[in-house]
């Protein structure tokens, strides 16, 4: 029977009113715990990053502390007459939460997740996984966190009038009010101008979702996407002590390799599928990887051009991706370049802009004279521009040179939505006339290398960026074909063979550093990927993007989110490990792929 009268409503207000410094309190106590982000993920590389770091975690958690006063203890006030009752629930409430948030704490640690579904399952199987045990070791802070709350609760409870009577709640809430705008204002303001002190703080704490206005601000006319990225070009990396990349100084061998004086030859061909390399669609190509070796079951470290060259370049997940571009960190395999004073050809229809080769691969190169950048618009002049330079090398010096060849309607073939038969058919016939223009252009810079007798010096690496889907994106198609692509490599000292176990763009960094180079520190010790010809077969290898991660097996296909979502399909594109738990999935290597995605940070 619900009580009416003032002893109702003189109870309901106390209850509120305790409620309210119970909540600033926890609000205090899990500001201080998730300083531990801060300690996990380091200070900001600017007074301004710094200031925002702490504005954000007193605003955000702000946020969370409010919401569930108004979601839970306030409507609960009304619910439960019995103080004591309502007081215990209370507690019990920030116990759970604060518990969940220590738990959190460590998983962003280890993994650089928060908790989720997917990492929840870690935590009901701590045998597979021995860092998992220190994980659990903190639910020994429950019945500390339940002691300190209900010592806290008690006092508020008996000087809550007292408290009440000073008048300091209002400057403190609309404080916390001013601190939660003010973490989204400034955020529009970083995201806008692209200051990376702040925009890379996005996914610091747990549930934060930070406001954005750049769509908006573009339409508006307000703000010019191409000339930010121009800025960000410009701006000098701040913070490189991010990655630990590579994790010791490279060391190098006494003797020289036979490949010391080859020159190096990227060809880097935009989405290109693996089933392309065929007779009827790269007569040419499958003719030269006769003379090579051809590795048929290969994949792009990304489902997408961007973080594709990424992979290639530095042997590294996707996931290292913002600390490289935001900071100008150089590949490893660049800095040898330039160290032995090679000259540079680099090549691309499509500029180096997008994608942000020059906050990448190519960073350290602005300072650097012997470098060619092409000024191409087509893939016919980038073909008869590389032509030109490769003229002008001097025999006997060898040389570097990077050819990136477009797919001119690749924005056609990318579209988000689901197409019928005849689109499908119709993109694919168009790409199909692509990919034979493109073979013909590769087979041009092959003549070229011969007629200059450069040929039998010259390492020549065929690949593609990633691969491609023509029945939309998020399908399973794309998941199949969206990594999938060719290797063909041309070592002029190696046999030719076809090799079929699983490889990545991963793999091609070690392969280049330890027979070209003469690097002998392990391959581990600066990629997350093995020397191409080591027989070693691996469980698996890994793809997608920043945001989704896909784990290639001979059996299957997963694919796993940061947010915890997870799928697995086998290789025809059928589900698998939802009748039952004989298919549930190996948690064991997933902490292996998280750790990868950790392992230079």
């Amino acid at each position: 029977m619900v009580e009416t009268g003032h002893k109702f409503h003189d109870n309901v207000a106390k209850q509120v009113a305790w409620a309210h410094w119970f909540t600033f309190f926890n609000i205090v106590a899990i500001s201080l715990i998730s300083l531990r982000y801060i300690a996990y993920s380091g200070l900001a590389d600017s007074s301004l990053g710094i200031f925002y770091q702490f504005l954000s975690l007193v605003g955000h958690f702000s946020f969370l502390g409010a919401m569930v006063f108004g979601i839970l203890l306030f409507p609960l006030a009304f619910l439960i007459s019995h103080n004591l009752t309502y007081r215990i629930i209370s507690i019990v409430i920030a116990t759970t939460a604060i518990t969940f948030l220590i738990i959190d704490t460590q998983i962003f640690r280890l993994y650089d997740f928060h908790l989720n579904p997917l990492i929840w399952q870690f935590l009901q199987k701590p045998e597979q996984v021995e860092a998992i045990y220190s994980i659990n070791l903190h639910y020994i802070s429950i019945p500390i966190t339940f002691s300190l709350e209900l010592l806290f609760s008690f006092l508020l409870w008996k000087k809550v009038r007292k408290i009440q009577s000073k008048h300091i709640g209002k400057p403190i809430a609309l404080f916390l009010f001013a601190a939660f705008v003010l973490t989204h204002l400034v955020f529009i303001w970083a995201d806008a101008t692209q200051y990376r002190p702040i925009t890379h703080q996005k996914s610091l704490y747990p549930l934060s979702y930070p406001m954005t206005a750049r769509t908006f601000l573009t339409k508006q006319g307000w703000l010019n996407e191409d000339k930010l990225q121009r800025n960000s070009l410009g701006q000098a990396g701040t913070n490189q002590q991010q990655l630990n990349y590579p994790l010791t100084p490279l060391s190098y061998a006494q003797k020289p390799t036979i490949n010391a004086n080859s020159n190096v030859l990227i060809i880097n061909v935009e989405s290109l599928r693996a089933d392309m390399l065929n007779l009827n669609n790269m007569p040419n190509l499958e003719a030269l990887s006769e003379q090579g070796m051809n590795f048929k079951n290969h994949f792009s470290g990304a489902n997408n051009s961007r973080q594709g060259v990424f992979s290639l370049f530095y042997g590294l997940p996707n996931s290292y991706w913002n600390a490289v571009t935001e900071n100008h960190i150089a590949p490893i395999l660049m800095n040898e370049v330039v160290a032995q004073q090679r000259p540079i050809g680099l090549f691309s229809s499509i500029g180096f802009v997008h994608p942000e080769f020059l906050q990448s691969s190519f960073s350290q190169l602005k300072t650097i004279p012997d470098v060619y950048y092409s000024k191409a618009e087509n893939n016919i002049q980038v073909v008869q521009q590389w032509v030109k330079w490769a003229a002008t090398q001097q025999a006997g010096k060898p040389w570097f040179s990077y050819v990136y060849l477009e797919q001119k309607n690749d924005h056609l073939f990318s579209q988000a939505t689901h197409r019928t038969i005849p689109e499908q058919s119709e993109n694919l016939s168009l790409y199909q006339s692509q990919v034979a223009t493109i073979d013909n252009q590769i087979q041009r810079l092959i003549e070229t290398l011969k007629e200059q007798k450069q040929y039998q010096n010259t390492i020549i690496v065929i690949t593609g960026t990633h691969g491609q889907s023509f029945k939309g994106q998020n399908t399973n198609d794309e998941l199949i074909n969206g990594s999938h692509v060719p290797l063909v490599i041309i070592w002029p000292d190696k046999t030719p063979k076809n090799i079929y176990r699983m490889t990545s763009h991963v793999d091609i960094i070690p392969t280049l550093m330890q027979d070209i180079f003469a690097v002998t520190n392990p391959a581990n010790s600066y990629s997350s990927g093995q020397h191409l010809l080591d027989n070693n077969v691996r469980q698996y290898v890994l793809s997608g993007d920043i945001d989704n991660y896909i784990i290639y097996e001979t059996d299957k296909i997963t694919q796993f989110s940061g947010n915890g979502d997870i799928d697995s399909i086998d290789w025809q594109g059928e589900g698998v490990g939802k009748a039952g738990n004989e298919n549930e999935f190996d948690i064991t290597l997933l902490i292996d792929v998280l750790s990868k995605l950790r392992r230079f940070n």
